[in-house]
């Protein structure tokens, strides 16, 4: 680019130093750009701007073209003028490279600069979905339905001030308030008359404008009353449309003859009768009269999305009644002109057939179903409210001059008009209706394709009212159509019965939803035609609420009386949708399916099979070894390069073993067509060819010439078994124990939003997501340190490893990943029996992270392990037939030997399979060669092809089945392995899907579709790795979401994973799933267990996590902080930095004796961060550190008390004092809550058995948890059917007891009873019958708010409320504070609630609860008990509930701050505005 630089030439003789300076600045500037080739030029600031512009134009032919010499270059343009620079880093560049980065690479200049303004080459960006776009997001109206709570908050205006005191009436009095206001300011301070003028007009104007609007609205909504009353009444005319077409039609009537003759004339083409040479449409006009909308009707009654009216069309080219002399001059009418060519060979002759005068006029009901998406209309209904009527002029001899009108031919006119109006009333005459689908028509997608297919099951008709001509029963069967269009399928018929059963299935495959199934019932006549008995009609719109309808009685209707009922079912399956796997959508891999194929043409045929030299070629279609064909092509005449374009769709229930045979016959009239030429190919190798390539080739058997090119579409249907059945189950190989330490400097999408990325880690197989990591917030360099097992089957899978960035309310993004192939981990074993596989060793890397634009941005570190699975004998299932199986089955068992072998279409040659591949290009242009037969391969009768790939298969089952045989006591001493689930099916309450989890239920080991209906049929079979069978846990969960990264839980069940597997691993055994309002759904499931002999780390173990106990038993020779020598400490224990219990502060001592008991989940011991540190309270200051120590978890062992010493020191005092402490650790797995975070909740911990072992059971884990399955399990393997779900308290809220009962009395003395009372032996287990003391002491809270709070606590039992003091701001506040109830049976909820104190304004909630109390206080076993409740809007609150039966408080605590109100107990006060709290109810 050349430089254009101005300079100052001096034009006083005396300058400067610093002007001096700056001229020599320039110059080197300029004579530095001209050594580089810019051509530089000066001149005159104070010339003329022509002088400037003709200095400047004397080196115009020195400047060189900016763009690049080639041979595309025009001489002699000029170059472009670039302008401003242009940013060249967007939004999307976000977390790529750095500035520096690009600098050094040298990319920071772009190739190709973009004017401004100009439209952009690619997509534009998305509308981020937190933009309100459009009045449905302004409005909220797809916005979920606000909770209870934040319902009545939005509507605080309605709750305490009605209609008539807000709205139009407050303007008006704020108005009146402003004026009288104004005037007395204006009064007041002595202002004139002009201010007051001015007042005054201001609320004129505000009236004459509020009048004047209130006016028009009701002017306006008068008037829309009145139209919409005569819009649904009276008729109204369309002159501005029929103005327009008057104007169209000349010049859209041309283009629409042209597709009209080029459409029918290839139709009439290939419909030649025999007898006929060809047929013609020689000459096609509609005229210059254009059709007309006479009158419309609207009904503006229907719902938003429909609109319907009824239009008055006519065609009436012959009416001049409305045209201008001019016009009906150059009138042109319709004429269609028929060449008929009778006769064969050279003997022919053409005879035109003329129609014209046509005049058409009928009532037209047009309804419309929109939609959000482009056309916007998505449905067009079309009917006829009555017979239209048609007129015509035919003259099929003698031509236009000569011919002769037939109409005159007495009731040859009516007959015609009967049988056009018979055609046409199944069609679109009303009830029925013509459905033209615009959303699938301009989709791309054909119109006549296959949706989904229905499976009618015809049981039986009762009380059929009908008689034989002459007497005598009806013979019945079902005839089933479509909107009593031509019949699909027909069932047997019954000999002389009024209560047929038939029992017979009948598969049909639909385009559309929208119409209705009619079920038809004739009866059978031998010698005539048979005689309607009455009609059922099924609307399959119901398939879209529930796709199994089971049980449907229908009454049979003929002529609008009751001629009996029919019961049948109808089961929709649907066809799957791709699924979206990063940006590339892939289709399900499934065996059972629709498929469409195409014949599109063929060419070179062998012609030496005719006589003439040319053929006239159809096509037939054969599947397996059928001898009927299941689609036959249009006849071409004359040719030997057809050109058919004939599609057909048909069911396939294996397509593993399904052969095609594709047949191209010569069609010779009378006589025995002969088959030109012939294929067979297997259906898997037709669909792996490459539906973009438009030239697929494949070579013809049993001629010398000939190729046909084909096209297949394979679309996969949702049947019980598609995606995962048993038969298409491969026992796994081995699991791949994957180590996902961290990932280093991921990409950022969040920097536009001053954020970082939240990421995570999801491993795919096969485009399904086994395994997951936890989400690190907010974090570029994450760091997971998680290990996943992954089941593999082949060494040729490969493992996805996706990092993505966590997102609350859209879909997660993808950061990038990283792939791992198993052959890199594991080879195969030979020489070993037991596993024939094994590891090549471990892969410890750190892989660059490759993103969507293929570049590469951060690191992954991870390493894999391959271990290999014991290769155990008969690792299947037992493979139920789907639907259509078993109906062709029961069709091949009911004709067994009805059916013969042979067809005599067939030509008497056996099916092969003679081709697996299309021609390639060498092989298109060679002659084609017959077919050898020790080339082709049979096939079996069964439509499967033996190849020689396959006769290998026998030997790779064989090796699969030889392996070891191992009972279930030999299965069971296998602590780590595989459980494959086999999910057959189950009766739900709602439409889910079932989710499998394992121990600590964080993600599913595998998912099932969702449920098309309550009666589930999924026939899945999905696997899961278990660590540890003694201690593992199995979840089954129902899903209502349909999106597979979403959660709607419903149901679940819960238990011990051996017990489990002892239950199913050689039965099928259904499991109870229980639901929130008390119903339950079943499931049946079956499993297998494929031992892996895993070696766990200490982090992985049982041992590793679970419940930590422990006793805070005293302090010893603490520091003395206040001035009389002694303190008054309390002890804070805290877990990786968070606080997990304060004790109670003990006054004035240095040996303080708490015997204190609290509980903590532990998530690994052996990573575990927890500590005690021992403060000072102080009163009006902060509390001081007396010193802080390290607790060791990882020498304890589990059930066993170890008591601790921790030596307190702090920093600037040293080592000084000592706290004793007593651990008792409980080995459970602690279930991870899948949310956007990394931490443990305590709220959903899964409970197991091992809860209830005494701690002093044994020394060690061996020996504690061999006892708890003997105590469990021991002995009663024969006697158990079905696992029973582990109980647990109410959802969200988890206690311990304090002060129980156990066997170890130190453990029981360690715990002090808050009431002397409580010492006493209760005999009630349950609610007191008595009312009693509760002592609730509100703890602390943690997560209520993502900021620091003021925050304070209400509680309330019964009509008592107490509040306790808000303290400092904190996001985990902690109160300590004790208030005292009177509770009884009657009394069964705590409330709860966190407010923020507000100082100004009112305090905000911040969360809300409740609590059981008699589920976690059971009078006689256990008195008292720290509740930890999962809150409503987040967070956790512990509370300590203590319940002395024997003690009514008689008086308050002086110092507790009480908010009860002064009303009787017996109900609160309506008019109290704390007598309701939000989400309060009155029952309880």
């Amino acid at each position: 680019m050349s430089l254009a630089m101005a300079t100052n030439t001096p034009f006083n003789g005396g300058v400067k130093q610093p002007q001096e300076t700056a001229e020599t600045h320039i110059h080197d500037i300029m004579s530095h750009d001209a050594s580089k080739g810019a051509i530089v030029h000066s001149f005159d600031p104070d010339a003329t701007p022509q002088h400037k512009a003709a200095a400047a134009g004397m080196q115009r032919d020195q400047l060189k073209s900016i763009v690049q010499q080639d041979g595309s270059a025009h001489g002699g343009k000029e170059p472009s003028i670039v302008g401003a620079s242009i940013p060249t880093i967007t939004v999307e560049d976000t977390g790529e490279a750095t500035n520096e980065e690009q600098e050094k690479s040298g990319s920071v200049t772009p190739s190709a600069l973009t004017v401004p303004g100009e439209y952009p080459s690619g997509l534009a960006p998305a509308i981020p979905d937190w933009y309100k776009v459009g009045w449905r997001a302004v409005a909220n109206i797809d916005a979920p339905p606000l909770e209870e709570g934040e319902e009545k908050d939005s509507h605080i205006l309605q709750l305490f001030l009605t209609e008539q005191y807000y709205g139009q009436w407050y303007h008006n009095a704020a108005l009146i308030f402003f004026a009288v206001f104004a005037s007395h300011f204006l009064t007041r301070f002595n202002f004139g008359w002009g201010w007051l003028i001015l007042l005054l007009s201001i609320c004129n104007t505000y009236y004459v404008t509020s009048m004047t609007r209130v006016r028009r609205c009701a002017r306006d909504d008068i008037q829309r009353e009145l139209i919409k009353t005569r819009l649904a009444s009276e008729h109204e005319s369309a002159d501005w449309m029929n103005n327009f077409l008057d104007r169209f039609w000349l010049l859209y009537e041309p283009v629409l003859s042209a597709t009209v003759v080029a459409s029918v004339d290839q139709i009439l083409s290939t419909t030649t009768p025999a007898f006929l040479d060809s047929l013609r449409l020689t000459t096609f006009t509609l005229g210059t009269k254009a059709p007309h909308i006479d009158k419309v009707r609207t009904f503006p009654r229907t719902a938003d999305d429909i609109v319907m009216m009824d239009w008055g069309i006519s065609f009436t080219p012959n009416d001049t009644s409305d045209m201008t002399p001019r016009q009906a001059a150059q009138k042109v009418n319709p004429k269609i002109v028929l060449s008929v060519r009778l006769g064969k060979g050279l003997a022919t002759a053409s005879m035109p057939v003329l129609l014209e005068d046509i005049t058409f006029s009928g009532i037209m009901r047009i309804r419309l179903k929109l939609m959000a998406n482009f056309p916007h209309v998505q449905i067009v209904d079309i009917s006829f409210l009555e017979k239209p009527v048609i007129d015509y002029v035919l003259k099929p001899v003698g031509g236009e001059s000569l011919g002769f009108d037939i109409a005159h031919i007495p009731g040859l006119q009516t007959f015609i008009r009967d049988m056009v109006h018979d055609t046409l009333s199944p069609m679109m005459y009303d009830p029925n209706v013509f459905t033209v689908n615009l959303e699938q028509l301009l989709s791309g997608v054909p119109l006549d394709t296959a949706i989904g297919v229905i499976q009618v099951t015809v049981e039986a008709a009762r009380g059929l009212k009908a008689n034989k001509i002459g007497g005598g029963s009806p013979d019945p069967y079902v005839s089933i159509s479509i909107n009593n269009r031509e019949e699909l399928a027909r069932t047997k018929y019954k000999p002389s019965t009024y209560n047929p059963t038939w029992m017979e299935t009948k598969f049909i495959m639909v385009n559309s939803l929208q119409e209705s199934l009619v079920l038809s019932l004739l009866d059978y006549n031998e010698h005539r035609k048979d005689t309607p008995l009455g009609a059922a009609t099924f609307e399959l719109q119901k398939l879209l609420e529930d796709a199994t309808q089971e049980g449907l009685e229908l009454p049979v209707l003929k002529d609008g009386k009751d001629k009996g009922m029919i019961r049948f079912n109808v089961n929709y399956f649907p066809v799957l949708k791709p699924e979206s796997v990063n940006g590339k959508e892939n289709l399900p891999q499934t065996n059972v399916g629709i498929v469409r194929l195409t014949i599109h043409q063929a060419k070179e045929l062998d012609a030496t099979k005719s006589l003439s030299g040319d053929l006239n070629p159809l096509v037939k279609v054969f599947l397996g070894n059928s001898t009927s064909y299941t689609h036959k092509s249009q006849i071409i005449k004359h040719t030997n390069n057809p050109i058919w374009e004939s599609p057909t769709e048909f069911i396939c229930a294996d397509k593993s073993s399904s052969v095609i045979t594709i047949k191209v016959v010569d069609e010779r009239d009378f006589l025995r067509d002969p088959v030109v030429g012939y294929m067979s190919v297997r259906l898997v190798d037709l669909l792996q060819t490459d539906p973009a390539i438009n030239r697929e080739w494949w070579p013809l058997s049993g001629c010398n010439s000939g190729k046909i090119r084909l096209s297949c579409e394979w679309k996969p249907l949702h049947m019980a078994g598609a995606l995962s059945s048993a038969d298409q189950y491969v026992p796994p190989i081995g699991v791949v124990r994957l180590w996902l330490r961290k990932a280093t400097d991921v990409k950022n999408v969040e920097a536009t939003f001053g954020g970082k990325s939240d990421p995570y880690v999801r491993v795919l197989v096969n485009n399904v997501t086994l395994g997951r990591t936890e989400v690190i917030n907010n974090n570029l360099n994450p760091e997971w340190d998680q290990i996943i097992y992954i089941p593999v089957h082949s060494l040729r899978e490969s493992m996805f490893m996706e990092v993505m960035d966590y997102q609350h309310l859209t879909k997660d993004r993808s950061l990038g990943s990283v792939e791992l192939l198993v052959s890199d981990i594991a080879c195969e074993s030979p020489a070993d029996s037991q596993h024939r596989y094994e590891s090549t060793g471990a892969k410890e890397v750190a892989e660059p992270i490759r993103t969507d634009s293929n570049s590469y941005k951060g690191q992954l570190h991870y390493r894999a392990e391959f271990v290999s699975a014991l290769n155990v004998k008969h690792v299947c299932f037992d493979a139920d037939e789907n639907e259509i199986q078993k109906a062709a089955h029961e069709v091949q068992r009911n004709h067994a030997n009805g059916i013969s072998t042979r067809s005599s279409s067939s030509n008497g040659e056996e099916r092969y399979v003679t081709v697996d591949h299309p021609m390639t290009e060498a092989e298109t242009h060679s002659p084609p060669h017959q077919t050898d037969s020790s080339e082709s391969v049979r096939a079996n009768g069964n439509g499967a092809a033996n190849t020689d790939e396959e006769a290998s298969s026998p030997t790779e089952k064989d090796s699969a089945n030889e392996g070891i045989q191992l009972s279930k006591e030999e299965l069971f001493k296998h602590q780590s392995g595989i459980i494959i689930f086999n999910v057959i099916g189950g009766h739900l309450q709602k439409k889910a899907r079932l989710d499998v989890l394992l121990d600590d239920a964080y993600w599913p080991a595998f998912s099932t579709l969702k449920s098309r209906g309550t009666n589930a049929r999924w026939a899945h079979v999905g696997e899961g790795f278990l660590k540890e069978l003694d201690f593992g846990r199995v979840w089954l969960r129902l899903n209502e979401s349909g999106d597979f990264d979403k959660d709607d839980i419903t149901a679940e069940w819960k238990g011990d994973a051996k017990a489990f597997l002892d239950a199913t691993l050689d039965r099928r055994s259904s499991f109870s799933l229980t639901h929130a309002d008390g119903h339950s759904s079943t499931v049946e499931i079956e499993t297998r267990y494929v031992p892996v002999p895993v070696k766990l780390l200490a982090r992985e173990s049982i041992n590793n996590q679970g419940i930590l106990r422990i006793y805070l038993l005293a302090g010893k020779d603490l520091r003395s902080a206040d001035r009389s020598g002694t303190s008054d400490p309390f002890a804070v224990f805290t877990l990786h930095g968070t606080k997990v219990f304060t004790s109670q502060t003990k006054k004035k001592t240095l040996n303080p004796d708490w015997s204190e008991m609290f509980e903590v989940n532990v998530p690994s011991r052996e990573a575990a961060d927890f500590s005690v540190e021992v403060f000072d309270w102080n009163q009006l200051e902060q509390s001081k550190s007396l010193g802080h120590g390290t607790v060791n978890l990882r020498d304890i062992e589990p059930f066993e008390a170890a008591e601790q010493m921790i030596e307190l020191s702090s920093e600037k005092h040293g080592a000084k004092g000592h706290v004793a402490i007593r651990l008792i650790f409980q080995p459970e797995i602690i279930a991870k809550n899948r949310k956007a975070t990394s931490t443990f909740t305590s709220a959903s911990r899964a409970m197991t058995h091992i809860g209830s072992l005494p701690f002093g059971a044994g020394k060690g884990v061996v020996r504690g948890i061999g006892h708890v399955f003997k105590r469990d399990f021991g002995g009663s393997h024969e006697k158990l059917d079905v696992p029973h779900a582990v109980p647990e308290a109410a959802a969200g809220q988890a206690s311990r007891p304090i002060g129980g009962h156990t066997a170890d009395e130190d453990t029981n003395a360690a715990t002090s009873s808050a009431f002397p009372s409580l010492n006493r032996t209760l005999s009630l287990s349950g609610p007191p019958s008595e009312p009693g003391t509760l002592r609730v002491t509100m703890m602390s809270a943690k997560d209520v708010s993502m900021t620091d709070t003021k925050a304070y606590a209400v509680i309330r039992v019964g009509d008592k409320e107490f509040k306790t003091k808000h303290g400092t701001k904190t996001s985990s506040p902690e109160w300590n504070e004790s208030f005292h109830f009177t509770a009884s049976a009657h009394m069964p909820k705590l409330h709860l609630w966190i407010y923020d104190h507000k100082t100004l304004g009112k305090d905000k909630l911040l969360a809300e609860g409740e609590v059981d109390i008699w589920r976690h206080i059971q009078v006689g076993q256990s008195t008292a008990a720290e509740v930890t409740v999962e809150l409503q809007g987040g967070g956790l609150a512990s509370l300590r509930l203590e319940f002395d039966a024997g003690n009514i408080p008689l008086a308050q605590d002086a110092s507790v701050v009480s908010l009860e109100r002064s009303q009787p107990q017996t109900s609160s006060s309506r008019f109290s505005i704390r007598g309701r709290r939000p989400g309060f109810n009155e029952d309880n």
